[in-house]
C-alpha cells in the first residue's frame, strides 16, 4: 500500500507540471477528468481571514471551509466540474474557482449558489486572483490568453490594450499590473497603461516574489533565489533527503539497521532529494514543498536549512502564507491540511 501511495502521487504530480508545461503549445490538448484518480485530493487553499480559516477546493468540484482546531469541515459549495484553483474576494465575499469545463466560476460563499461563469473556451486556468482591493478578477490561461474583469461591473471582460507588455499576469496592486516572463519581471500601470520598470531575469517556473521583487524559480527538484538588486542567483535549495516514517522501512528497529537515525518515528534517507511543488517567500524564511511530503524552511539571508516540517501523508502540492506572514498552511494530495505558526 506504501508503495501504491507513493506511486499514485508521483503520477498526480507529475501529469500536472505537464500540463501546465506543455499546454500553450499544443492547441488542442484535452485533460480528461481526474477525479476518478483521486477524487479526495486537495487542488488549492485560500485564506479567508487573518489566520486558522481557509477554502479548500477537489478534484470533485467540492469547496469546503476548513477551521484550524476543527474535527469538521463545512461544505460551501459543491458543482459539477474539477476545481484546479481558487480565489476569495473579501468585500464581495464571493469564491472565484478554475474548472476544467465552465472557465471560472463564481460562486455565492454564503449560500454557495453560482453567480455567474466566465468562459475560457476549450482551455482552462491553473492561475486565478484578485487584485488587492477587490475591484478586478485575473487569470491567465494554458494557452497564454490574458484575462482581466471587472468586480464592480458584474465580472464584465475588460479589453486589454494591445501597448499591454507580453508576459503572464502575476497580481494586480494599486492599478499596478505585474507581469512575468522567463527573461522579466515587468511593472505596468494598468490606468495610465505605461511602463514603469522592467527586471531582466531568467526563470522557469517562477513561485513566488517578494515585496523587492526578488523571486523563488523552481526547476524540478531545486529552489534558486534570485535578488534583483545584486542581479544574481544567491543559492540553490533542495531538500537534501527524503523523510520517511519508520513504518514504510518495517519499523524503528529496521530503520537502525539499515544505518538511519531515527527520530520522533521518522528518518532520513539522503538518497532521494525529489521534486519540488511550491515554495514560497514569509519575512525572513523561505519555505519550500515536495512531493517528499515535507516542508523545509530555510534562512533568507544565507540559504541556511532552518527546520523540517513534517506530518503529512501525501504530496505536498500547496502552501500559502498568511497576509501577516505569521502563519502558513499547507495541503497534499491525500486529502491532508496543516497550519504551520511561523516564528520571526
Amino acid at each position: 500500500m506504501k508503495n501504491n501511495s507513493i506511486c499514485h502521487n508521483l503520477f498526480l504530480f507529475f501529469l500536472l507540471i505537464f500540463i501546465n508545461v506543455n499546454a500553450q503549445d499544443n492547441d488542442g490538448l484535452y485533460l480528461s477528468k481526474m477525479t476518478g484518480i483521486n477524487s479526495v485530493s486537495y487542488t488549492d487553499v485560500y485564506y479567508t481571514g487573518s489566520k486558522d480559516t481557509v477554502l479548500v477546493s477537489k478534484y470533485d468540484g467540492t469547496i469546503e471551509q476548513i477551521v484550524k482546531g476543527s474535527p469538521k469541515s463545512k461544505k460551501v459549495a459543491k458543482i459539477n466540474d474539477e476545481i484546479y484553483a481558487i480565489t476569495y474576494n473579501f468585500k464581495r465575499k464571493h469564491i472565484a474557482a478554475s474548472t476544467l469545463e465552465n472557465g471560472i466560476v463564481i460562486i455565492n460563499k454564503q449560500n454557495g449558489k453560482v453567480i455567474k461563469k466566465l468562459s475560457l473556451i476549450q482551455t482552462w486556468a491553473l492561475r486565478i486572483d484578485y487584485s488587492n482591493d477587490s475591484k478586478f478578477l485575473f487569470a491567465n490561461d494554458q494557452r497564454g490568453n490574458r484575462f482581466i474583469w471587472d468586480v464592480d461591473d458584474n465580472y464584465n471582460p475588460i479589453k486589454l490594450p494591445e501597448v499591454m507588455p507580453k508576459g503572464s499576469i502575476y497580481s494586480i496592486k494599486n492599478n499596478v499590473i505585474t507581469l512575468i516572463t522567463s527573461k522579466k519581471i515587468i511593472l505596468w500601470n494598468f490606468l495610465k497603461r505605461e511602463l514603469i520598470k522592467e527586471i531582466n531575469i531568467s526563470a522557469s517556473r517562477i513561485a513566488d516574489v517578494d515585496l523587492f521583487n526578488n523571486y523563488l524559480n523552481l526547476n524540478f527538484n531545486s529552489c534558486d533565489f534570485f535578488d534583483v538588486a545584486k542581479g544574481k542567483s544567491l543559492f540553490s535549495l533542495q531538500h537534501p533527503s527524503w523523510i520517511r516514517p519508520v513504518e514504510s522501512i518495517g519499523g524503528e528497529d529496521a530503520a537502525r539497521t539499515s544505518g538511519f537515525l531515527v527520530k520522533n518515528g521518522f528518518f532520513e534517507d539522503t538518497h532521494y532529494q525529489m521534486a519540488l511543488t511550491s515554495a514560497k517567500f514569509a519575512k525572513n524564511r523561505i519555505y519550500t514543498a515536495s512531493i517528499d511530503k515535507s516542508i523545509r524552511v530555510w534562512d533568507k539571508e544565507t540559504g541556511t536549512l532552518i527546520d523540517n516540517l513534517i506530518g503529512h501523508k501525501g504530496t505536498v502540492n500547496k502552501i500559502k502564507v498568511n497576509a501577516t506572514e505569521n502563519q502558513l498552511v499547507s495541503i497534499d494530495l491525500l486529502g491532508g491540511i496543516k497550519f504551520w505558526n511561523l516564528l520571526d
